[in-house]
């Protein structure tokens, strides 16, 4: 430590008295040192901010854009100390003066090793690229040997959001990360980060309609599909170069639906009809198993499982699913020839069972026994009358039937080998609702009435179950601080594209995305009545808009554009309107 002080001199001047005795002399003492205020300006670079300096009865955290000034009161001047400095740093201090009273502090730090540490929260792994090395920073900061004239440089994001590297702080490098979700408006495509902030991904020079649904990141890229005239698919998408958004591509095969099975990107093609897979940087022909045969879906998910409706070309009633599980694709497996009208609802496992749905000739809800070889197919069904309406719930690893008969809701069950298969839950609760409509998704069971006046026909939400947890109609309206009805669209399917091969029967009647559904709390008594507009899953609930007309709410305005990690979207067709909401 280096110091600059000015030198004080004390004279002391002794005196003695003119003719005493030598007895008389007099005891001089140096006088009493008073306590005085002395300041301390700090000032400090940016591999030092952070760090904490102790002086006197002060402590402070340097930081690198402003200056530190402290005061304290002693006889003397302390020399301040640099606390719990880091192994990965060496540091330089200079100390120096003006006057007896008033110093200053210069910490000079250097880092010993390069450090990556996020500055933004964000829900994916980066990858960054340091010479040879590959970091892949996570949740917290990561150090490596530093290096002379290299550039980090980012190499995956590992989900969708943009980054990138602020290496100003000498080795000390800031990743900033903004996660996105893709939102379609006004026939461009765009980035949304936030509610005000969204960047141009696509600008749709032929004004050819986006599909639906058929967006999705996948192997550092965004993947979409348009459609133009005369039903010509194209398959776009958008590469990201150092965590920027980068190069663009149209790719050479007519696909017109993609989803994700194992790890593994699929795509569905039409005009030929045929199953590609992304492999290598390629789009690869997976299977002929279609050859013979008419699709009569697009792709059906069963979590990461995938489902192709099949019927077969030389005869009607040979119906039959494609299946790709994790990413393996399966032969042709055939259902009961008693099923006529496909269900679009995948297979199901429940206890360790494979059960395929259909419809019979009279309407009846058919229930497929899979696991038999397939000459004992035709008779392995289950068949049920009258059933309103059903959907299928996943706890743990079982996968259960819920259907609404006249006899109320019922869990499909059946006894083997003089043993009932597994119980969901009590169903008591539920079937004391008496509700006209079971729904959800595989991870939340919906319950609750339709409600049809002469000009519209709606749904009422009046129970909610997600895993051992199941909520009232008044503790939902709890929820949303209401005592009105929790309203609900009729029909949350998204809109069928007419590309679609929708040869299949819904039936749950109300389904939520993702846990979610888009619910309008308030007075429905006329068209200009007005409502809150909420999202609610079975624990999170967000308020989208608070002030929408009942009519542009019935009449189907509003609908999630999409559901991720990070952000939930909702879209207004009548008012062409984008609402971002960030999750907690």
């Amino acid at each position: 430590m280096q110091f600059k002080s000015f030198l004080v001199s004390l004279s002391i001047l002794a005196a003695s008295g003119c003719g005493g005795s030598s007895g008389d002399s007099q005891d001089t003492k140096p006088p009493a040192i008073s306590e005085q205020t002395f300041t301390l300006k700090i000032t400090a670079n940016g591999v030092a901010a952070g760090l904490e300096v102790s002086w006197m009865d002060n402590k402070a955290k340097l930081t690198a854009d402003k200056v530190i000034e402290l005061s304290a009161t002693s006889k003397t001047f302390v020399q301040p100390t640099l606390l719990a400095i880091p192994e990965s740093i060496t540091c330089d201090t200079q100390l120096s003066n003006t006057t007896t009273l008033n110093y200053s502090l210069a910490v000079k730090c250097v880092s010993s090793q390069a450090s990556f540490a996020q500055t933004t929260p964000y829900s994916y792994p980066v990858t960054i690229r340091y010479g040879e090395q590959s970091i892949q920073l996570k949740d917290s900061p990561v150090s490596v040997p530093p290096l002379t004239m290299i550039e980090p440089e980012i190499t995956a994001l590992g989900g969708p959001q943009i980054c990138e590297v602020d290496d100003s702080s000498n080795l000390k490098f800031k990743v900033a990360c903004r996660p996105y979700t893709v939102v379609y408006e006004k026939r461009k495509l765009y980035l949304v980060f936030s509610e005000q902030e969204k960047q141009l991904l696509f600008d749709n020079p032929d004004k050819e309609l986006l599909i639906e649904s058929e967006y999705l990141w996948f192997d550092e890229q965004v993947w979409f599909i348009t459609e133009g005239a005369s039903t010509q698919y194209k398959l776009h998408s958008a590469s990201f170069d150092n965590g920027q958004l980068g190069n663009y591509k149209i790719h050479d095969i007519n696909a017109s639906s993609l989803a994700i099975s194992g790890g593994k990107l699929f795509a569905l093609t039409s005009f030929p009809d045929g199953v590609y897979s992304w492999q290598s940087g390629k789009w690869k022909a997976v299977s002929n198993l279609i050859n013979d045969g008419v699709l009569k879906s697009e792709f059906i998910a069963n979590n990461q499982d995938l489902y192709l409706a099949l019927e077969d070309n030389n005869e009607v009633s040979s119906k039959s699913y494609i299946q790709i599980i994790n990413a393996q694709i399966r032969g042709r497996t055939v259902l009961s020839k008693q099923i006529s009208t496909f269900s679009h609802t995948p297979f199901f496992e429940y206890d360790d069972i494979t059960f395929g749905l259909g419809f019979g000739t009279d309407e009846q809800l058919l229930i497929n026994v899979m696991d038999v070889i397939p000459s004992a197919r035709d008779d392995a069904v289950f068949s049920l009358n009258n059933v309103r309406n059903a959907t299928i719930w996943q706890n743990g690893n079982n996968q259960f039937l819920f259907t609404n008969q006249d006899s109320g809701i019922e869990q499909f069950k059946f006894t083997r080998e003089q043993v009932e298969t597994s119980t969901a839950f009590d169903l008591t609760a539920l079937r004391q609702i008496t509700p006209d409509w079971i729904g959800g998704d595989l991870d939340t069971l919906l319950a609750g009435d339709f409600v049809e006046t002469a000009s519209i026909k709606y749904a009422v939400l009046k129970y909610l179950r997600k895993a051992g947890t199941e909520q009232s109609e008044l503790q939902l309206q709890s929820r949303l601080n209401t005592t009105q009805p929790i309203r609900v669209y009729n029909e949350t399917w998204r809109t069928i594209a007419s590309y679609a091969r929708s040869n299949t029967k819904k039936i749950t009647p109300i389904v939520s995305e993702q846990g979610y559904l888009l619910v309008y709390v308030g007075d429905a008594s006329s068209n200009q009545s007005t409502g809150q507009l909420w999202a609610l899953s079975a624990d999170k609930e967000y308020l989208i808009k608070a002030d929408v007309s009942w009519e542009s709410y019935s009449m189907k305005d509003f609908h999630f554009e999409t559901i991720s990690e990070k952000h939930l979207v909702v879209y207004s067709e009548f008012a062409n309107e984008v609402i971002t909401i960030t999750l907690d």
